[in-house]
Parts: structure tokens; sequence; C-alpha cells
């Protein structure tokens, strides 16, 4: 890694020996923390930090004094400072006598009410260097004071300053501390001039030096070549004092380009110098106060690829006032790559494209660069002119741009030659599951070029299995002789023959309930679907007026002639009536009644119903005699209802009544606990005698409070208890209450006035007192007493005796003084005033204000007049006069601000503060809170304080409002428009600022090749700029397309008469632009009708975005759809000849031929075992569905016998006629019998002559004779 470090170190390296020593502080002096180091290097070394001594208010700003106005204070009140003084006061002075401070706005004066000194006592280190430094001046006349410094109580002459009125003058050294010095005492002693006026002093320092630090670092780790960095290098003074001649001297590496020798400093443009030659620059700071930073940044570019280049910023300076030594420091290193900015590269390749096919202009295609690696998303097509649809050489050209503005094209050429693909024609098809089935039967393939490529197919797949159910695939394949190879797959279903399945189930029922064999029974099959209404019953016994067990059989045939039946059992029970079991109840009065207690109810066929129970009636009244009913009702799960009432009968049931009341018994007295008690029922009468005393705690030896209960029962077990109170008072003597009396002489005495008298049983006596001595002479100063008596009702007396002192009487005295404040301060009239009283002491509560005129918001002279009374009616007054002089409150002015993020906030920038008194003290002004952050966008508040002379403080917030300093946004989206379309650039483009709002009609066409007369992609650029010069660019492409029209895909049908014809199925429309048009598709003409046969024709009719229609015609034939016929005709056989109905049958249909196999015999009740009379029906089923049906006769006949030759005399033979068999259901007429065609050949008139001849000989063989 090539590591290029270019540092220049300017000045010499200063080592600084620090004792250890005492860090113990007085309670008036700050010590700031120690500074740490900056990190290190291989050259300058950025020094370790020193220990920083520093007095306190060295300029005596604080506290505050109105401008042109001058205070005392006491020592405790001024930071730092303490005096010599006897009162412990200091002075201090703002502008006064029009007179400008050396350092700030406020001075002290050393000589205010006497010669005396002012000193700071300082925690040092022995052996630290200190500067010191003072400005002086004579005030009326040249005034004289010292400098000492040492230890406490050994201070010595350091300087002597005599300075006029004039003009300040500074006095200032150096002073090394000595050892064992660990506090040092800093002092100005007046030693000429007036001892109440005089030396004023400012400007004070006793600091080590100052120490100068400085961090830098750069923005960005790394920078592309010819882009910017910024440099930010810090230099604060963690010194003891304020440095002056302070110069920051930065190396500028070779790889980097200094942008301007004018710098940035706190925000403000300060000029520095740059050498060329030598690469340095030099920035003037000047002075840096203590603890302060000034802050300096200055751009670079990029010039030299190269890593980790390195700078150190120098800084130089002195201390403020002194020339004798100079001062260097150096920053940490800063490091900062240059990197290269190389233009992207994009690969793409010539392509060459069969006619039709597909081509994505950028498939395939990417962009990298080396900075910013990967940008084929960045790609863009800046021209194509490719057509797949016609063969030719075309070209198109891509872009990209990367990060830094460096933009690569590339063009690459695309031929379409031609190429058309055979087409291959095969159908899906549906099989029954064990069918024969051949692949390439009905397949064919067709090529533009090579004709007839039927031959040529081959089966690439075929999974088809006839012998099971399911979906397969044959996939053929067919190549032509430019080696273009068509696929196709067609799916082959095989389905099921499975037999019909019956859905039916066993059946309970009520006797007498309806039954329908066949409500709720299906049939399904897998081939031919939903069979219910083919089901027939073949058995069913069902009887629903008796109980028992049925069953019903059920029987179905599908296509295939799959016959399924089903047998069901049907269950006919029994229906009979509830039963409810419930008694009547008696009840006393009062008592709890449960209507649903013991009652249940009961079915024969559902069991236990007592939950189902209903109350339907009940008013039943437990708290009244009478009788009542409650009425119930149950239902069963076959709807049968049963009800019942009952009756309750509700008597009375009262409790008995205890008499007795409470008692108040004298201590000793005598108590019967059943005296006076007495207990009634309203049944039973007088219970006095039940009467129980169940408890009882009265113990009439003590005083208290006790309770006796009693409990009485009647004859129904109702229980009554009662408790009284037995109060045992007390039998003690009175007493009397009266206090001992101090009077003042003359003053009025009633020797019952505050005296009383109680007794416990008694109560108060107070007017039964007696006075039974009293010596008092009100006229004399002494002592007395008074003797009291009294006797309560039980004879008990008590006496009691009091003093009497009378004392002289004198006036109260009053102290209050005159009072000078501050308009608009706190007046307490009351505040500082108390008053006194020879008798009586403190009597400042009792003092009062009888006149009060003052008005604290109002200048002028006022009078308040106090007044107290002692406790011998002594009044006393007194008047004050209150001067009330002007105080009014400082105003700050400051206005709300608004920032842009990232902008310099000065927050003392523009704010003024004015007094009434004080005028101009914006110096003043202190910001108390603020939480600007300028690299944040939000809303923050700066407070600000000030405070007048008089201490009246003001305080006002400003808010400050950091708005965002973002780019403008373009919002602009891709077009597609049709060839030959208008476009307008600016339409649907806008632009918004977050600060200027909408800028759309800021924005500019910067670039535009859009021609909407060709095919092709076009690119359009758009440049806005805000109102903080951000500027934002955006691209958009705008791709012109064909405007072809729209094709419809439909092929001729051909439908049998009758069927289902839906002119839109299979009809698809597609566009080169809108994609799938199906949707789309119109019926503009259609004379389809099929119910006729014919041809017909059907016309579509589709139109495309672009306006552009397509209109296409098929052709319908509509095809016969005729019944079959079936050949069946009337038989006769012999009883006992074997019968088979489809040996007689044939069906013919004219679409699907000879249909004999799919016959069906739909009834057949004949019964060849016994002569008569049957009939067979046949139905057939033609590929449309088409049904007919025909019935024919068989007429079994008997076997013929042997006539018997009669004995005499002759007997008649009886021979039965067969009897003709009744069908079940109404017999369908007789189907007539065609007669044969010439050529045709039958026997069946034979066959019906023989019978016929047959059967009349057995009518004249039975004939009577």
């Amino acid at each position: 890694m090539n590591k290029n470090i270019v540092k220049i170190a300017a000045g010499t390296m200063i080592a600084s020996a620090i004792l250890a020593g005492n860090t113990e502080l007085p309670y008036n002096v700050m010590k700031d923390p120690v500074a740490h180091a900056a990190t290190t290097n291989v050259h300058g070394v950025p020094k370790e930090p020193i220990s920083v001594i520093s007095l306190q208010n060295g300029s005596f700003e604080q506290p505050a004094v109105a401008y042109g106005g001058w205070n005392t204070f006491d020592q405790s009140q001024v930071p730092g400072w303490q005096t010599t003084a006897s009162d412990g006061l200091i002075e201090i002075q703002n502008h006064n006598e029009n007179r400008d401070a050396a350092d700030g706005e406020q001075y002290a004066e050393l000589n205010a009410y006497e010669a005396s000194a002012l000193y700071q006592d300082i925690a040092t280190t022995p052996g630290a260097k200190v500067r010191w430094q003072v400005s002086h001046r004579g005030r009326h006349t040249t005034d004289t004071a010292t400098v000492e410094f040492g230890s406490p109580g050994n201070l010595k002459l350091i300087d002597t300053m005599t300075t006029s009125v004039d003009a300040w003058k500074t006095y200032s050294g150096t002073y090394t501390i000595p050892a064992g010095q660990t506090t040092t005492r800093f002092q100005f002693e007046a030693v000429g001039g007036d001892p109440r006026n005089g030396n004023l002093l400012d400007n004070i320092v006793f600091a080590t030096q100052s120490f100068i630090t400085v961090a830098g670092n750069v923005d960005k780790t790394s920078v592309k070549k010819d882009k910017t960095a910024t440099y930010s290098f810090g230099a604060k003074n963690e010194g003891g004092m304020a440095s002056q001649n302070t110069t920051l001297t930065i190396p500028i590496p070779q790889e980097v380009t200094l942008d301007s020798p004018n710098v940035m400093v706190d925000g403000v443009s300060v000029a520095g110098s740059y050498d060329s030659n030598t690469r340095i620059l030099s920035i003037p700071l000047g002075s840096i106060t203590k603890d302060a930073t000034k802050h300096v940044t200055f751009d670079v570019k990029g010039a030299v690829v190269a890593s980790n280049i390195t700078t150190q910023a120098t800084v130089t300076h002195q201390d403020l006032g002194f020339t004798d030594e100079d001062y260097t420091n150096y920053s940490n290193d800063v490091t900062l790559s240059v990197l290269a900015n190389n233009a992207p590269t994009i690969a793409a390749t010539d392509h060459t494209l069969k006619q039709g096919g597909t081509f994505n202009p950028l498939a395939d295609v990417s962009a990298t660069d080396p900075e910013d690696g990967n940008l084929t998303s960045s790609v863009k097509i800046t021209a194509n002119d490719v057509d797949t649809t016609k063969a030719g050489v075309y070209h198109v050209t891509y872009s990209v741009t990367d990060s830094d503005g460096n933009v690569t094209t590339k063009q690459v050429t695309v031929t379409v030659v031609s190429n058309d693909f055979p087409t291959i024609e095969a159908t899906d098809h549906t099989l029954k599951k064990g069918a024969t089935f051949d692949p390439l039967a009905d397949v064919s393939a067709t090529d533009k070029e090579d004709g007839d490529m039927t031959k040529d197919i081959k089966v690439t797949a075929n999974d088809v299995d006839t012998s099971k159910e399911g979906t397969y695939h044959v996939t053929y394949t067919v190549t032509d002789s430019d080696n273009n190879t068509t696929t196709k797959t067609i799916t082959v279903t095989v389905t099921s023959n499975e037999a019909p399945t019956i859905e039916a189930t066993d059946h309970t029922l009520k006797k007498g309930d309806t039954f329908n064999p066949l409500a709720d029974v299906s049939a399904a099959d897998k081939e031919d679907g939903d069979m219910t209404k083919d089901i027939k019953i073949t058995a069913n016994d069902v009887d629903t007026s008796k109980e028992g067990t049925y069953h019903v059989t059920y029987a179905v045939t599908d296509s295939d002639n799959h016959t399924t039946t089903k047998t069901i059992t049907v269950t006919v029970l029994s229906n009979d009536a509830p039963t409810i079991e419930a008694t009547d109840h008696s009840l006393k009065k009062g008592s709890t009644f449960d209507p649903l207690a013991d009652v249940s109810a009961a079915d024969k066929e559902d069991g236990d119903l007592t939950k189902d129970v209903k109350i339907t009636a009940n008013d039943v009244d437990t708290t009244k005699e009478g009788t009542y009913h409650v009425s119930y009702a149950v239902t069963d799960s076959d709807k049968n209802t049963t009800t019942k009432t009952i009756t309750v009968t509700v008597t009375s049931n009262d409790a008995p009544t205890i008499e007795a009341t409470d008692h108040t018994l004298k201590k000793g007295g005598t108590f019967d606990l059943l005296a006076d008690v007495s207990a009634t029922d309203k049944e039973d009468g007088d219970v006095t005698k039940e009467i129980k005393v169940t408890s009882s705690d009265v113990d009439t030896t003590k005083e208290g409070t006790y309770h006796v209960s009693y409990a009485v029962t009647d004859s129904d077990n109702n229980t009554t208890t009662k408790t009284i109170t037995v109060t045992v008072t007390s039998n003690d003597a009175p007493t009397i209450e009266a206090t001992d009396h101090t009077l003042k002489n003359g003053g009025q005495f009633d020797a019952l006035t505050d005296v009383s008298a109680a007794d416990k049983e008694d109560g108060d006596l107070t007017k039964d007192i007696q006075v039974t001595a009293n010596d008092v002479d009100t006229t004399k100063e002494g002592t007395y007493h008074v003797t009291y008596a009294v006797t309560d009702s039980d004879g008990n007396t008590t006496a009691e005796t009091i003093t009497v002192t009378v004392t002289s009487n004198d006036a109260p005295e009053i102290f209050a003084n005159d009072r000078t404040f501050k308009k608009g301060g706190t007046f307490d009239p009351l505040a500082d005033v108390s008053a006194t009283d020879k008798e009586d002491g403190d009597v400042t509560t009792a003092v009062k204000v009888t006149e009060n005129n003052v008005e604290p918001d109002k200048e002028g002279v006022y009078s308040v007049t106090y007044e107290v009374t002692d406790s011998d009616n002594n009044t006393t007054t007194k008047k004050i006069a209150v001067t009330v002089t002007s105080n009014n409150v400082p105003e700050i002015t400051a206005e709300d601000h608004t920032v842009k993020r990232g902008k310099d906030f000065d927050p003392l920038q523009d704010i003024k503060a004015t007094d009434r008194e004080d005028g101009d003290i914006t110096d003043a002004i202190k910001v108390t809170e603020s939480d600007v952050d300028t690299s944040k966008e939000g809303i923050y508040h700066v407070t600000y304080s000030i405070t007048d002379s008089d201490a009246n403080t003001v305080f006002k917030t400003i808010t400050v409002t950091v708005t965002s300093n973002e780019a403008p946004a373009i919002t602009a989206t891709d077009h597609t428009i049709k060839k030959g379309a208008k476009f307008d650039p600016m339409a649907e483009v806008s632009a918004a600022d977050q600060e200027d709002g909408d800028l759309t009609k800021s924005i500019k066409i910067k670039s535009n090749d859009v021609d909407t007369a060709k095919e092709g992609v076009y690119h359009i650029e758009y440049e806005v700029t805000d109102s903080d010069d951000n500027t934002t660019t955006k691209t958009i492409t705008v791709t012109v397309t064909s405007n072809d029209k729209p094709t419809i895909e439909a092929t001729d049908h051909t439908i049998k008469k009758g069927g289902k014809f839906d002119p839109l199925a299979e009809v698809t429309a597609t566009d080169f632009e809108d994609g799938d048009l199906t949707k789309a598709i119109k019926i503009i003409h259609n004379t389809v009708d099929i119910s006729k046969e014919g041809t017909y024709q059907v016309t579509y009719e589709v139109t495309d975005s672009d306006g552009n229609k397509t209109e296409k015609t098929i052709q319908v034939t509509v095809t016969s759809n005729e019944k079959p016929e079936i050949e069946a005709t009337d038989q006769v056989v012999t009883a006992g000849d074997k019968f088979n109905p489809l040996d007689i049958v044939t069906s013919e249909d004219k679409e699907d031929g000879n249909i004999t196999n799919k016959i069906e015999v739909i009834k057949n009740n004949v019964d060849t075992s016994k002569p008569g009379v049957y009939q067979v029906t046949y139905r057939v089923t033609d590929s449309d569905g088409n049904q007919t049906e025909k019935t024919i006769s068989v007429n079994v006949l008997p076997v013929a016998t042997t006539p018997v030759h009669p004995t005499s005399p002759p007997i008649k033979p009886v021979v039965e006629i067969a009897s003709t068999i009744t069908p079940d259901q109404p017999q369908p007429s007789q189907a007539v019998a065609e007669l044969p065609t010439t050529g045709d050949q039958s026997n069946k008139g034979a066959v019906a002559l023989g019978s016929g001849l047959i059967a009349l000989a057995y009518l004249l063989f039975r004939r009577k004779k």
C-alpha cells in the first residue's frame, strides 16, 4: 500500500514539568479539567495536556449592574473575589460616569468606602509558570495600588500601579509558583487616592498559558478523481487564558488540489494564504478565548489516484498580551484516498433471429464500472429499429452512465432471417376404459415449404393406458427441411365403466305417518352422473297403519347396462301420549315453594321427559294465605301434549313478639332480668312463660353498658330473639372548673365568669356554684383568692380555690422605618415591622395597618400607618414614608429563524436587549437553552435571558426551523405510443421540491429525439433547478410501436339438429399491441338455426385500442338428428317354451346405423310357465340422446293335449281356457306391425296361423254338444 505523508513541523516543542501538589480548591476558585492529548504520528506530536490555573470573573461581569450605574455587593455575591474591607462589600460599576470598561462592560472600584484590598486565593502547582495581567485607572485623580502575590499571610510586592484618569493602563508579567506554594493569593491593595473613591480595576488575568489543540478530519475516507472532499480542523483553547496571533498551517498533499485559499472559519469566509511551491496553506485565526473553538473547513479535489494520503495541521500562537514566547502544537493525522474515475463498459453481441422469433434487446446485455460495479440495470436503449416480422438487418444502440457522469454507448447488429415452422393437427380424445387407442389416427402435419408431412410425425411421448382410468398425454413432433421442429401434446382421458350406486337409508316412522319410498333416495353413476330419476322400486311392503318392520327394494341401470339394487328397512313404531306425575301441596306462609320439585314426566317412546315439563300457569304467592294452582304441560317427540293441574294451599305462620325495654341503674342497685318482659304469638296467644334468657353480662357492682338477650319459640317453631341494653351509672362527687386570673390594675373582675361545675350523674351544675370566700381588690396590685363550693343530688359537696393577681398597665411600642423600593417590586407593609409591650412582651402579631396608599407600580412617596393594642387595650400608632422609584424590566428583541439544513446558525446574531434604566444591554444576553441541530431537519428552540441592574430578569424563546436542502424530484414515466400518434413531451411531467413546492413550470427539456413517424425507442431528458441551486435531471424512454390490425381465430362447426351451439366458444382474438382481445369480440351476424338442418354463417368483429377492426365469418352446418327405430312384433309361444325378448328385436338409427346392442328391456312380465297374454317394452337411445320405446304382446298358449273318447254315459271334458294376465299398469297401445317390403322373408305369419288353429281346436273341443 502506497502511503504518502506530507508533514511540515514548524515551531518548537515545549516541555512543561508539572510537579505534584495539593489539588484541593478554595470555594471561590474554578480549576478546569485536564485536556487530553491528540493521537500522535511520526512527525508533529500533539502535546500532553497541561494543568490549567485560572482565576474567576476577571472582568467583574458578575453580578450584573445597570448600564451607567454602580452597585455594592456582599463579597459572597461576587464570584471568585474577596475583600479586606471591614463591611465585606465590593463595588462594581457599569459605564459609570460614561467610562468604558477595559474589557467587557463592568469593572470594580477598589476604594469604595475605605482603603482596602481585593484578592482571590487560587489553587496552584509549585513550579508552574503563570501569566498575570490587570488594567488600572484613576477615577477622579491619579490613583495608586499595588499588585501582591504569595501564600495567604506571606504576600510579596510584585508591582505598583499608578494611573491617571485619562485611560486604562495594563500591567502584566510572568510569575513562577514557588516550591511548596499550593495556594496563591493574587491581591490588589489601594495605597493612594481618596479612600472612598478611586483605583478602578478590570481585565484581570492570573492563569497558566494558552494551550491550543487541533482535531482534524475529512468528510469522506475516499474521493473520486476530480471530485470534492472537505477537510475540517477544530482549534480549541484548552489552556488558562486567551491566545493571540494564532495561525493554522496545513500541507496540501500532492495527490489533491486546493479549490481556493479562501477558507471557512466558523461559517465565515476568511482569506488564507497558499504557497504553491511548498503547498502550505496558512490560515490566520487571531485570538481564541479560553475554552473556545474555531472551526476551519476547506475543499480539495482528487487529482492523482493514491491510497491513504495523509496530512497534519500545525498551530502556532502566543498568550494574549504577551509576545515573549511562541507555542506550537499539532493535529492528528488526517487520511484520504483518491480513487479512479473510469468510464463503464457495455457487453453486447450481434444477433441472428428467425423471422417471427422473439427478440429482447436487453437479454444478455450487461454493463460494469470499475467503481460502481454492476450497472446492468442502468443500461438504456437509445435506438432500436428491429422488426422480427420482416427479414432484414437492424441495429440496437445502448447507453449507460456511471455515478460520475461518464457515458458509454455501443451498437449491435440484429439480422432477421425467414423461417416458417410446420404445424401438427391433433385433437384431445376421451375413451372408455378397455377401449382401443391408435395414437396416430386422425393426426396430420403440414409445412409451408415441405407440404404434407404426416408420414414424418413421431410420437415422442405416450403414457396412455386404456386399462386404467386417468388423464394421459401423447406428444408428437415433426421436423421440416429447415430443421424447424414443432411439437404438440394432446390429452387422452380414459373414463370408468362402473356400475351406478344407490343412496338410501333405513327409516323409522310413527304409526300413521306418511311414507314416500322415493324421498331422499338418489342414484349416481361415474359416467352418467345423477340417475335419481331412473330409480325403480322393485319391492315395497310398508304399512304405516301397523307397527312392524318392513322393506323397500330399489334398482337402477346405467347406460352401460350395469344394474344395482338396494333394500332398506322401514320400522313403524307406536305413538302414545306422555304422562305427568305431580301432587297437591300445603305450605306455611313465607316458606319456599319450587313448583317443579317432585314433578316428573314419562313417555312410552321417549322415556323420561321430566326435563321437558313446562309450567303453563302458576299463581302461588307464599307471602299470603290462600288456595292456589299450578298447571304443567309436556310434549313428546311425536308432538303429543299432556297437561295436569295441582292445588297449593298456603297457611298462616307468624312469629311471636317480645316486649322488653332498655334499663339504666345506679351502681349497686338491684336488677331482675325478667321484670316487665312479655311475649305474644298470633296463633298461640300469650307465650311470656316460654321466654328464655339466652345471655346476660349485667354486673351492678361496676359502671358500664351491658346486654340481656331473650328468646321465645311458638308452636310452629318460629323463634324470636331480642336484646336490651342495661346501663350501670356511677355515684361520684361533682367537679368545679375554675382557673387562676391575672388582671390589670383598674380592670373588672367577675368571680363567676368562666367558672363551671359538672356531675357524672346530674350533668351541668354551674348554676348551683356558691362563692364561699373572695378578697379580690382590682384597685390595688397584689395577690388575692376566691373559694367556690357545689353539692350534687346525692349530697356530695366539692370546694375549689383560685388565685387572682392584679398587675400594672403600660402602653405598647411600634418599631418601623421609612422604605424605598423599585417600581413593580413587591411591597409587604408588615415586613421588618415589630411591636413590644411591657406586660405582653412581643406583640408584633397584633400590629395592624390602618392606612396604606402605596402603589408599587407607580413612582412616588406614600405613607403607611400602623396600630397596635396591648391586652390592656392600650393603643399605639406610627406612620412611615414609602418611596417607589422607577424599575422597568428589560426587553429582548429576537425573531424566529428558518435555517437550511447544514448551514451555520449563530444564536446571538441580530439579538438585542434594552432597559429603560440601563440602556443597551445586548452584551449581557445569555443563551440559557438551545437544542438547535442544523444537521437535522426539525423545529428547535433557543431561550435567551437578560438581567438588568435591578436584577429584573426576562426570558424569551424563539423557534428555529431547520428545513431540508434536498434536490427537487422530477416525476416522469416512460411512454409507449403508436406510430403517427401525437406526443406532448411535457404532458404528465411534474417537478416538486421539499422547500419550493411545485416546480413544474421550471422544468426544461435538455434533449428530445422522439420521432412519432417511425417505430423505435427514443429518449427525453428533463432538468429542473430549485432555489438552492440543486439541479435534478431525469431521462425517460419513449417507444413508438407499430399499429397492426387484430386477428380472430374461429373455425367452422358441424352440430346436430337441436344440439347446443355457443357462437363464442373457442373463438379468440389477439392484437400485436393489445395482446388478448377475446373479451372484446362482437357477433355482428348469426343465422344459425339449430332446429333446422342446413348451412349457416356467423360473422365476428373485434376492434383494437387503435380503432383497427377485423371481421371473420365461419360456416356452421346443422345435420339431422332423428330418433332411432325399433323392429319388434307380437309373439305367440307355448307354455313351457324358452323366451328371450332380445332375440326378436333390432334397431336402426339414421346417423348411428345399427344400434341393436343398445336396446334395453324396460318391462317384461312374460311368464312362460302360465298361459296368458303378456307384454314386453323396449327402449333404445342413439348417440344424440334420442330415445324410442316399443311394446309388444306375448301370448303364452297352453300345451295341446290328446282328446279322450268318453264312455257312456259320455262325460263332458273340462278344458280350462288360459286366463289373461292383467298387467299392474295400464297397457300402452299395441304397436302396429309394419308390412314386409318386397323381398322380405318371415315365418311370423305361419307361426301366427298355427297358433290360431290350435286355439280354435280347443274351443271346438270344449263346446257343449
